[in-house]
């Protein structure tokens, strides 16, 4: 697939992803797929290079907002392994940031459990 065609695919699937209700399973796959078209535009194109640059953001943005703060941690440790701007680097920085504290918030975040008792009876 070409870049232009990825660039109309990512643009299409932020458009489609953004309109869809927050929190729904169709934002979840539509935010998905964002953050996959933008991690193969990432693959092909240099990390200094300004469409690399916002793809490599757009992909960790977009996995955040699937509720994938491992897949975006992932990206962005992957990401800063490279040759990046200093003030890209930072910012993916701080996205890997958000994703950690995620990822922290949903292992100490329990389920509440409430113990409810009960007596069976004979017929």
């Amino acid at each position: 697939m070409s870049i232009d065609d990825l660039n109309r695919r990512v643009t299409n699937a932020i458009v489609r992803a953004e309109s869809l209700p927050a929190g729904s399973r169709e934002a979840w796959e539509a935010f998905h797929e964002v953050s996959a078209l933008e991690e193969s535009i990432a693959t092909i194109t240099p990390p200094d290079d300004l469409e690399g640059e916002i793809a490599r953001l757009g992909a960790v943005t977009a996995a955040l907002s699937a509720g994938e703060p491992l897949r975006a941690l992932q990206l962005a440790e992957r990401f800063l392994a490279e040759n990046l701007a200093p003030e890209i680097a930072e910012k993916l920085r701080q996205l890997a940031k958000e994703a950690d504290a995620e990822l922290a918030h949903a292992v100490t975040d329990e389920p509440t459990v409430k113990l409810v008792t009960f007596r069976l009876r004979a017929a």
